[in-house]
């Protein structure tokens, strides 16, 4: 195996799909591109990086990571024994092992997978979020008084924009309920419905633990959609590369907003990494309503860092090279285990 100073971890994509899903899988989504990138950047930066694949919990990783004593392990773990909701537990392995690692610690990966627990958090700190409520398999709420159509139903827990397709945003309480069932029966879990913003919106990349900052601004551009089709980034408009939607949803990165509109996008993004604890790297997607007004939708740690994603197009905006995003992310994980080192020698 070597002497190796950090691990590149990261898992193999998951194939597997459900009859009656509309989500298929695409080779932009199974590919890892980020993987040897990040590798060669670690080595330019002067790094030995061992490249680390897994797909489930087992002795020979924890025999593994025990055997190179990393610096630091860059952390690209999205899944593990092909269940999301266990990304967390990657960290908190890690965590156990006291393996110093790039990106957000246990809690904040778990809580952002909960959509509206992030959302309920946010509004208690004032930070804005569109109306919605859950609806669990088996429920039989209706859909509450005062919910203003159209709106837009998504898994409650799911990433990568798996659940969100042309269908998602509804006109109508019989779209609505239609939708609802599609989730429960294809994802076995909440759905997460919302009031629709038909406004603009933004992605927007921070980066940094003790000082986030924010990268860029980049405005969704949605004006080559077809006819009917919902100003949403779906689940084909993200990974389906030969797709209508994908090519008509293009990113203009920074986005060509007023001044005080931007201030505000950026002073948001800062607050909602901090307020859901993110660490490192994060990305915050926000919409506006008819009236103007901003509302964040997601807050995602550990976001998509491969070199074509939005986030390397804020990086270099912001004059950062590849390499030079990279190594940044990773001494903030370097940064976190001289602390440790210190507190622990203190006593």
């Amino acid at each position: 195996m070597g002497k190796h100073d950090c691990v590149v971890l990261y898992n193999a994509a998951n194939i597997s799909e459900k009859d009656g899903c509309q989500e298929r899988i695409y080779a932009s989504n199974i590919l890892r591109e980020e993987v040897s990138a990040i590798e060669e950047s670690l080595r330019m930066g002067g790094f030995d990086p061992y490249v680390l694949s897994v797909d489930y919990f087992s002795k020979e990783l924890i025999q593994t990571l025990t055997e190179i004593a990393p610096k630091f392990v860059f952390n690209l773990c999205e899944e593990m024994n092909g269940k999301c909701e266990l990304e967390m537990c990657v960290a908190g392995l890690l965590d156990l092992m006291e393996i110093p690692y790039t990106g957000s610690d246990p809690f904040a990966l778990g809580l952002a997978l909960n959509k509206f627990h992030v959302k309920q958090i946010l509004r208690s700190s004032g930070i804005p979020t569109p109306r919605g409520f859950l609806r669990y398999p088996g429920q039989k709420t209706s859909i509450p008084r005062g919910m203003r159509f159209p709106v837009i139903v998504k898994p409650g827990r799911q990433d990568a924009s798996l659940g969100i397709n042309s269908d998602s945003v509804c006109h109508t309480a019989e779209q609505a309920e239609r939708q609802i069932r599609y989730v429960h029966e294809i994802y076995e879990q909440e759905a997460l419905v919302e009031e629709f913003l038909d406004g603009k919106e933004f992605n927007v990349s921070v980066i940094g633990h003790q000082n986030p900052e924010v990268l860029a601004v980049q405005e969704i551009d949605f004006a080559g959609l077809p006819e009917g089709e919902p100003r949403i980034v779906s689940y084909r408009a993200k990974w389906d590369e030969e797709s209508l939607m994908y090519s008509s949803t293009v990113p203009i990165c920074p986005a060509i907003i007023p001044e005080r509109l931007e201030n505000r996008i950026k002073d948001i993004a800062i607050r909602s990494h901090v307020c859901i604890g993110c660490r490192d790297y994060s990305r915050v997607d926000m919409r506006t309503d008819a009236r103007g007004g901003l509302y964040v939708l997601e807050v995602n740690p550990n976001p998509d860092i491969s070199p074509n994603a939005g986030f390397a197009r804020a990086a270099r905006v912001a004059g950062y090279s590849y390499q030079d995003m990279i190594l940044k992310i990773s001494q903030s994980a370097l940064e976190r285990a001289q602390k440790t080192a210190a507190a622990v020698y203190a006593f």
